[in-house]
């Protein structure tokens, strides 16, 4: 793992991540559906443990598809933010909106990019066959992990309390 890779895979789910609002929002305006629904309220753990669970899928299927399982969880999630987002009004999405899912989104492009470096290992391993390849990137996957935690954490506390 170099900072190039780093660069790449960041940039990379970004713009996954972006093509899928992009996509969503056109959903929604090409489809003349501006129907609001009502905000539901939900508790900080409710969001939290949904959250966390759609980070480790994209985790899990990331590391075992090569990075694109996780990538394609992700688009599917700007998409839905996509369609949130051409359903809200300019100020609901600056105000209600993009306050929680910046932080949600940006947690879901480090467990993304946690999936690929896992990916990447256990590729080398069968490469290689070398069981230290397995825990090469250890520290940098704790940290993704740890950011991803943080970050899900923040956005519920935002998206509850704010």
């Amino acid at each position: 793992m170099g900072k190039f890779s780093v660069k790449k895979d960041f940039c990379l789910a970004l713009i996954i991540l972006v093509i899928g609002v992009i996509i969503g929002i056109c959903i929604i305006k090409l489809s003349g559906n501006s129907s609001t629904s009502s905000i539901q309220m939900l508790r900080f753990n409710e969001i939290v443990n949904h959250n966390a669970g759609v980070a480790l899928t994209i985790l899990i299927i990331g590391s075992l598809t090569l990075g694109v399982g996780g990538l394609v969880i992700l688009f599917i999630n700007g998409i839905s933010m996509g369609i949130v987002m051409g359903i809200l009004s300019f100020k609901q999405i600056v105000f209600i909106l993009f306050p929680y899912a910046l932080f949600e989104l940006l947690s879901f492009i480090f467990i993304a990019m946690a999936g690929i470096e896992i990916s990447r290992n256990i590729k080398k391993f069968w490469k290689e066959r070398k069981l230290i390849v397995l825990v090469n990137e250890w520290f940098y996957i704790r940290f993704l992990v740890t950011i991803t935690l943080t970050l899900l954490a923040i956005a519920g506390l935002i998206e509850v309390y704010i």
